[in-house]
C-alpha cells in the first residue's frame, strides 16, 4: 500500500488543516503524531482534518485523532474536521464520531 500524504496547511495566524489523502494505517504513526504535536504547537485556534482525499482510517488513526482532540480541548483548541469523503463520514458516523468532533462541509 502506498504511503499516505499528510500536511499541515496554515490558513491564518488562527487556523490551519491537517490534510490526509490515501490510506492512513499504523505503520504510519510516527509521521502522524509529528505532524498533530506541529499543529498543536503552531497555536492555532482551530484545527481541522481535511479527509476529502483520505481512503481509510486504521482503528490507529481514529485513535490518535482521539487523543488528539483531548490535547486540542486541554489547550483551548477548537477540533472540527472537513470535506470529509463519503466513504470515511460513514465510517465515522457509524462509531459515533460525529457525537465528539464536529462535522463541517
Amino acid at each position: 500500500m502506498a504511503q499516505p500524504m499528510m500536511r499541515l496547511k496554515v490558513l491564518s495566524s488562527l487556523e490551519a488543516e491537517i490534510v490526509l489523502e490515501g490510506h492512513l494505517a499504523r505503520e504510519d504513526m510516527s509521521e502522524f503524531q509529528r505532524l498533530l504535536d506541529s499543529a498543536l504547537r503552531g497555536g492555532y485556534g482551530t484545527v481541522a482534518f481535511d479527509l476529502e482525499g483520505c481512503e481509510s482510517l486504521d482503528s490507529w488513526a481514529v485513535g490518535k485523532i482521539l487523543k488528539f482532540k483531548q490535547s486540542c480541548e486541554l489547550a483551548g483548541r477548537r477540533l472540527v474536521i472537513r470535506r470529509c469523503s463519503p466513504r470515511i463520514r460513514e465510517l465515522l458516523v457509524a462509531i459515533r464520531f460525529d457525537a465528539l468532533i464536529q462535522f463541517e462541509n
